[in-house]
């Protein structure tokens, strides 16, 4: 029972990994829809005023490093100190926080809908299999929306806003 266990997560793990170099490979594609949809939906409208490539290079960023901001490598400070520049970088742009977090939300849906629209999970147990990549994607993108937001209230208290 405890070797069949293994196995199972030991497949599932290498499924998710190979699901990550794919979405690290076609980060450009992901990127691409990402900056259609952060340009024009009214959630987003700062987005409207940045460059497409300027946007299309952001979003790739971190799609091209999946695999290093999924895995174990990244301390959790590093996430933090990354997405609180940006959550300040944003503010200081004068981005809304709602915004940015909707763009966030945005680039999670596109790299979990890249996968399932092409096709790449083709039996019930590929896509238990990709369960797990989606648990790890949606807790960074959760941590990145948490740690933007914390910059967003940092600055305020410090502009006494709050």
């Amino acid at each position: 029972m405890c070797t069949t266990v293994r196995k199972v997560e030991g497949t599932t793990m290498e499924f998710a990994s190979k699901l990550v170099k794919i979405i690290e490979k076609n980060s450009s594609t992901i990127a691409d829809r990402w900056v259609d949809d952060v340009t024009t939906l009214p959630y987003t409208r700062s987005y409207a005023k940045e460059s497409p490539e300027e946007l299309h290079e952001r979003a790739e960023n971190v799609c091209s490093r999946m695999g290093y901001f999924l895995g174990r490598r990244l301390p959790r400070e590093r996430l933090a100190s990354f997405y609180k520049r940006v959550g300040q970088n944003r503010r200081e742009a004068g981005y809304g926080v709602e915004e940015v977090v909707m763009a966030l939300m945005l680039l999670k849906r596109h790299v979990w809908l890249y996968i399932v629209q092409e096709g790449f999970l083709k039996t019930n147990l590929e896509l238990y299999q990709a369960l797990e990549l989606n648990n790890r994607v949606v807790l960074y993108f959760d941590r990145a929306i948490y740690y933007v937001t914390e910059a967003y209230s940092e600055e305020d208290e410090k502009e006494g806003i709050k």
